[in-house]
């Protein structure tokens, strides 16, 4: 059954404040789709950094409504033979590079990919740095507008997933993460889904970040004392290490894919 558009269409990108191309972007959606209303996830991704747009895009598209249109530039391969695609998955759609910056949302299940290749969907001229203004911005324009999905192109069986997000056991009482996001207060966001782990709540632990070695799960940020490290479960339901007041990825030396371990004893 084709998907109703919402009229929304949320951006994610590496593009940064500093320059035109997330607002350039935003002229081309309303030259096509005038009524879309597009929010802005962030343009702050790191550059290149695709581990942490999908956990952004993981953290965000749920909040939408159905039938939002979700365009993700993250794009390290413009201008390489890398297809460009979107994906029908939740009752929502993805438009963005094949390079497993859509790897969520392929995954799921009855989520279905399509090549974007219909001309009519581009602008006339495609730059090969900018396909973020030449060929995303616009399908994701004729999406909202309710255009049918089965016109982007033929469907994609192969699009590129990671299943590298997840932690690695490696041992009996021993998990390898990572840090997959550090936010704006240098709070270092894991891989590790505070739910895969009860024992956390009944069992003696250790989170090792760096120097630190943390041994118990906090409330809040404001549990500890300013300054002191401390690992609680953050609004992404995962282990979160913060300094109350502070830069835990600065105090810590550690920053995005730092390795963290977990043992439970």
């Amino acid at each position: 059954m084709p998907i109703k558009r919402s009229g929304f269409i949320t951006l994610l990108t590496d593009f940064g404040s500093r320059d035109h191309f997330a607002g350039v972007m935003k002229g081309v959606i309303a030259g096509i789709a005038p009524r879309a209303r597009t929010v802005d996830i962030s343009h702050e991704v790191p550059p290149f950094a695709l581990r942490a747009a999908r956990f952004l895009l993981a953290q965000s598209w749920p909040w939408f409504p159905k039938g939002t249109v979700h365009l993700v530039i993250v794009d390290p391969g413009v201008g390489t033979e890398r297809r460009a695609i979107v994906v029908e998955a939740g009752g929502h759609l993805f438009v963005g590079p094949d390079n497993g910056v859509l790897s969520e949302p392929l995954r799921m299940k009855g989520s279905r990919a399509r090549l974007l290749c219909n001309a009519k969907w581009r602008l006339n001229n495609i730059s090969q740095t900018f396909h973020g203004r030449d060929v995303f911005a616009p399908a994701a324009a004729h999406l909202a507008c309710g255009a049918p999905v089965s016109q982007a192109g033929p469907p994609v069986h192969d699009a590129m997933t990671v299943t590298t997000d997840s932690p690695l056991r490696t041992g009996k009482r021993y998990w390898q993460g990572e840090v997959v996001y550090v936010d704006r207060f240098g709070n270092l966001i894991t891989n590790l889904p505070a739910a895969d782990f009860p024992e956390l709540k009944t069992r003696d632990f250790a989170l090792r970040a760096g120097f630190a070695a943390l041994t118990e799960l906090k409330p809040n940020y404001a549990a500890g004392s300013p300054g002191e490290p401390v690992l609680l479960v953050g609004s992404s339901g995962c282990l979160e290490v913060a300094v109350n007041q502070g830069d835990a990825a600065k105090l810590l030396g550690l920053g995005l894919g730092s390795p963290v371990e977990l043992e439970i004893r």
